[in-house]
């Protein structure tokens, strides 16, 4: 620029402050050289300009009327910069690519319109430089255009290379769409149901957007490369995809179509993605409704059902309902609620909601049986049952004649392998799977088994659905629901994998909206939940003796029977029978109960929680330190009475000050007063005291002032021990506290037990039994 003292040289952008800009370049690029450049003689004047740009003051030392001149020839290089910036002068070149008659090998050509002026013919040598294939570029037919002729393999660089360079330099490119995309849309409905050979799904491919013939890809198929042309454009596709897409097009695949999958936007098409769904009709209906039944939409289901002991809680007749819903049109349902939640009250309300349940099979984990037998003949005992289970059980034609004479049958997974024959000889109305999670690897021998049977009317209990992965899922709704989520390898490409590279896919959402209808998961926190458990909720945990324990139990009252009676002998007695029920041997616990104690406190941690476990032994204790540790990988805190009031405390801290879910076991003397754990919310009394209010207090160690969840008492009883004599007065001890502290109604007792000869207090006394 010319200032007073001559013509100086000035750093510049485009679009910004100038003067800003020469300060921040300027000062950087000053050496010890061009710190004398006043005092330099220049052979031009290119670099007499180019030396002041690096000088402290910029001044260039020529002649006036030559930088006069120099100056007007920069300013409009900068006018075409400027030109840049706003894309005009590259957007004046629309680079076209043409493919069109593509059977001949020099058919394929790149073409740009006549340039007009200095700038655009400065515009195209600068474009040539990108690419260099623009450099054959001459005349063509057209007067105002220019023509280069490309082998394949330079209109595949072009394609590849060329196009995306120019992009990138502000040029426009036609005719080139890079990475194209194949995808479906279908339409499912009557009329597709009518007049497809898709089972019930009118298929429609897209490549790059545009609904494409099977004639049309097989065009693309024979340019025998990823690049070929279409539409009047240049295109990247996917030839295996193509090859998969015109399979589809071609060959009827009615067996294999699923019209609800496709409905509820999880169909494919070996690796096609459906891009748009349009559900009309029949089908259109099902899946509104399916909808509807999940979020519990319309009227409140009933709370009582007839023939079911118990009244349920709003949430459990909705589930009820639910299930009732999706088993009555075909489907199968995945009950997930949060643990303590009544998933087998539910189940057995199911039975009976129609009246006659049909004949049902139950399949559950050996450990809850027992929990099964007790629950049905306590909620339902009009139902007929028989535990399918031990050496005596029914087999051949003996089991096919009493599954026949009864209601429901209850079995292990185990059994369900090892006696399949006999179990598929069966007409099975409906069938439920108890811990469902047990055939989440599609390869068991289980999962196989379940799936084998056939069995119409379909529901499955769990409250972790998903314990290590996605997959999981997968194989639980095989069986609920066949061919829903399509076949293994697709799901773990379309779902297993993108999910675990990121929790956060869109294909999570994908597939929770399609699961939605098929699975119900509540938790006790859900606020239409949390109001109706109350403060504490007690469950009753049924087991059975394993081979040993019940061998130890048997020989304790042989025994007591052959020995001579001594004062004492009855508590000795009762003391060898509890500890054969604990499963302890004088040194580790192993049967029913530690089984069901591993299974329950690992729930527990998996749904985030904490659990104290009581035990009036301080051996059994040990032991159970020692399982727990060993099974679960985790250290556990245990207090009894030998410890020193500094180890006391640090027990305490232990388990207060774990991060995550954590379990405390604690001698019921012990840890039963005084304490406030209120981390726990699950408690669990691994062997029973005979006064309730000596275990009331052992779980108000948990259920106390500032604890703001529902907490939860599991009671471990085992059946046909003298653990169920001691459940029976208690619960008669318990029922006779509820008479005191409910004055009208204890009185009320008072009147009658006066009017029936006073008697009745005294019979129940003598009626209590003995082991």
């Amino acid at each position: 620029m010319r200032e007073d003292d001559g013509w100086h040289a000035r750093w510049r952008g485009v679009g910004v402050d100038n003067d800003w800009v020469d300060e921040y370049v300027r000062g950087p690029s000053v050496t010890a050289l061009s710190e004398d450049a006043e005092d330099q003689r220049h052979e031009t004047l290119h670099d007499a300009w180019a030396m002041a740009l690096r000088s402290r003051t910029g001044l260039v030392l020529w002649d006036d009327a030559e930088c006069a001149a120099f100056a007007a020839d920069l300013a409009a290089w900068h006018g075409a910069a400027e030109e840049d910036v706003d894309g005009r002068r590259a957007m004046a070149f629309a680079f076209r690519a043409d493919g069109s008659n593509a059977s001949s090998e020099d058919a394929f050509t790149v073409s740009c319109p006549r340039p007009h002026g200095r700038a655009q013919y400065r515009a195209l040598g600068e474009a040539a430089y990108v690419w260099g294939g623009l450099r054959g570029l001459k005349a063509g037919s057209a007067e105002d255009r220019l023509v280069a002729r490309l082998t394949r393999g330079d209109a595949e660089d072009f394609v590849r290379r060329g196009a995306h360079d120019l992009r990138g330099a502000g040029y426009t490119v036609e005719g080139v769409d890079v990475q194209a995309k194949v995808s479906a849309s279908v339409e499912v409905g009557d009329e597709a149901m009518q007049d497809s050979t898709h089972g019930g799904v009118r298929l429609r491919i897209k490549v790059a957007g545009e609904d494409v013939t099977a004639e049309e890809i097989r065009f693309l198929l024979e340019q025998n490369s990823t690049f070929v042309f279409f539409r009047d454009r240049w295109i990247e596709v996917d030839r295996g995809i193509l090859r998969e897409a015109l399979r589809a097009l071609e060959k009827a695949a009615g067996s294999k179509a699923n019209p609800i999958s496709f409905a509820l936007g999880i169909g494919a098409v070996g690796r096609l993605e459906i891009d748009e769904v349009e559900a009309r009709g029949t089908i259109g209906r099902l899946v509104a409704d399916l909808r509807r039944a999940r979020d519990g939409e319309g009227a409140l289901a009933p709370t009582q059902v007839p023939g079911l002991m118990a009244t349920l809680r709003d949430y459990q007749a909705r589930g009820v309902e639910w299930i009732r819903f999706l088993t009555g049109n075909g489907f199968g349902a995945l009950l997930a609620d949060d643990m303590g939640l009544g998933k087998t009250m539910q189940a057995i309300a199911w039975m009976l909601k129609d009246g006659s349940p049909g004949r049902v099979l139950v399949v559950a984990p050996l450990t809850l049986l027992a929990n099964w037998r007790h629950e049905l003949a306590a909620f339902a005992p009009s139902l007929r049952v028989y535990v399918h289970q031990g050496e005596f059980r029914h087999i051949g034609s003996g089991f096919t004649r009493t599954a026949r004479s009864v209601d429901v049958v209850v079995t292990s997974y185990a059994l369900l392998v090892r006696d399949h024959p006999y179990l598929a000889e069966v007409a099975w109305d409906a069938i439920v799977l108890d811990e469902a999670q047990a055939i989440k690897n599609p390869d068991t021998h289980a999962a196989r088994a379940v799936r084998a049977l056939g069995v119409p009317r379909r529901l499955a209990l769990t409250g972790t659905p998903i314990e290590n992965s996605v997959a999981d899922i997968w194989s639980i709704e095989e069986f609920l629901n066949p061919g829903l989520l399509g076949d293994r390898k697709s799901f773990e490409d379309r779902f297993v994998k993108p999910l675990a590279e990121d929790p956060r896919s869109s294909q999570g959402a994908r597939l929770r909206r399609a699961l939605e209808p098929f699975v119900m998961r509540r938790l006790k926190s859900d606020p239409d939940i949390a109001g109706e458990l109350g403060e504490k909720r007690e469950v009753r945990e049924y087991c059975t003796l394993g081979p040993a324990e019940r061998a130890e139990y048997e020989r304790a009252l042989a025994d007591y029977r052959m020995g001579e009676r001594r004062q004492g002998d009855v508590f000795a007695l009762l003391t060898r029978l509890k500890l054969a029920c604990d499963g302890f041997d004088g040194e580790r616990v192993s049967g029913g109960k530690a089984d069901r104690l591993v299974e329950l406190v690992g729930t527990i941690f998996e749904n985030g929680e904490s659990v104290l476990v009581f035990t009036q032994y301080a051996k059994v204790g040990t032991a159970l330190k020692r399982l727990l540790e060993g099974r679960l990988g985790c250290s556990v805190p245990f207090l009894h009475g030998g410890l020193s009031a500094s180890a006391r405390e640090a027990e305490i801290a232990r388990f207060i000050g774990s991060s995550g879910p954590s379990a405390f076991i604690l001698s019921l003397k012990a840890g039963g007063f005084g304490l406030n754990l209120t981390k726990a919310t699950h408690v669990i009394h691994y062997d029973r005291w005979w006064n309730p209010a000596v275990e009331g207090q052992a779980t108000d160690r948990a259920h106390r002032i500032g604890q703001e969840k529902t907490v939860f008492v599991h009671a471990f009883v085992t059946e046909g021990t003298v653990e169920e004599h001691v459940e029976e007065i208690l619960a008669r001890k318990e029922s006779l506290a509820g008479l005191i502290r409910d004055g009208e109604a204890f009185w009320s007792a008072v009147r009658l037990d006066r009017e029936d000869g006073g008697s009745a207090g005294f019979e129940a006394q003598k009626g209590e039994r003995t082991p």
